[in-house]
């Protein structure tokens, strides 16, 4: 089965997941407080929250990203993203938070709501997600893509990155609903440069950094990417809502870490390279 550029084979593949059983120390580096008033107003997330951020996106104009206040998780506002159905529709919106040589882990944790998009079987997304980059002194290597977590907005499918290759992967047999709010975090391990995805927080896989040599943190985009080469999905257009989103830093306690093996199958789609920034 094709998913995209080229064949991409089933297999089988182990991971070990350190999964925090209890209390660990964390620190905010990042909290859009639900992007709410007064920090945040109705209109075009662009340039908001200009104290703690500025917000600013990356990629093309025609997509958007607006403060609404129609759906929203809690509160009364959150973001609707929405990408546009052009084969440069990719877009990411960011806030700037460098952390050089992070010890422990780095979380991104927020809540997303997706709207189905209509496509044909062969075709898949957008991914509608949230990225980790490291974007800091990499010479001419440039931003460096530490993890991925995100969702099909055609399938439903919980999908992140392959390490070395970004090729999109599917978590086997899950799926989130629609129209529906959903909890997601994206853990960026620097001590195992390893990242994990939680979905309602439930650990759903773990896998090396996307990209070797990474060693900082500096953002972690909201993102509506394409997530297949076919010509359908190239120009998919895509609707999610975020809300609660926030970034902090966190050390497990040794006492509390428990190691487990997690096996899955997975089903690859050749994301394209350029998809990344």
């Amino acid at each position: 089965m094709t998913r995209s550029i080229k064949w991409v084979s089933k297999g089988m593949g182990f991971a070990l997941a350190l999964i925090s059983a209890g209390a660990a120390s964390a620190a905010t580096i990042y909290d859009s407080a639900g992007f709410e008033l007064p920090r945040f107003v109705a209109g075009d997330l662009n340039g908001q929250d200009p104290l703690q951020g500025p917000w600013q996106s990356t990629g093309s104009t025609a997509s958007t990203a607006v403060v609404q206040t129609a759906v929203k998780q809690a509160g009364l506002q959150a973001v609707q993203l929405n990408r546009a159905a052009i084969a440069s529709g990719d877009v990411r919106y960011a806030v700037q938070k460098p952390l050089v040589n992070p010890t422990g882990a780095v979380a991104v944790d927020w809540d997303m709501n997706v709207t189905r998009s209509s496509l044909p079987a062969t075709s898949f997304g957008p991914f509608m997600g949230v990225e980790g980059y490291d974007a800091l002194d990499n010479g001419g290597a440039g931003p460096l893509l530490a993890g991925s977590l995100g969702v099909d907005a055609t399938t439903g499918e919980v999908l992140y990155q392959q390490t070395g290759t970004g090729f999109l992967l599917a978590v086997p047999g899950f799926t989130v609903g629609f129209g529906q709010w959903n909890h997601y975090k994206l853990l960026l391990d620097y001590n195992t440069n390893t990242y994990s995805i939680f979905v309602n927080g439930g650990l759903k896989a773990t896998e090396p950094f996307v990209d070797p040599g990474i060693l900082d943190f500096t953002d972690a985009p909201l993102a509506a990417l394409a997530a297949a080469g076919d010509p359908a999905s190239l120009v998919a257009a895509g609707t999610a809502y975020y809300d609660n989103y926030v970034i902090s830093t966190v050390v497990p306690e040794p006492s509390l870490a428990l190691w487990g093996a997690l096996g899955f199958v997975f089903v690859g789609r050749a994301t394209r390279r350029g998809n990344e920034r």
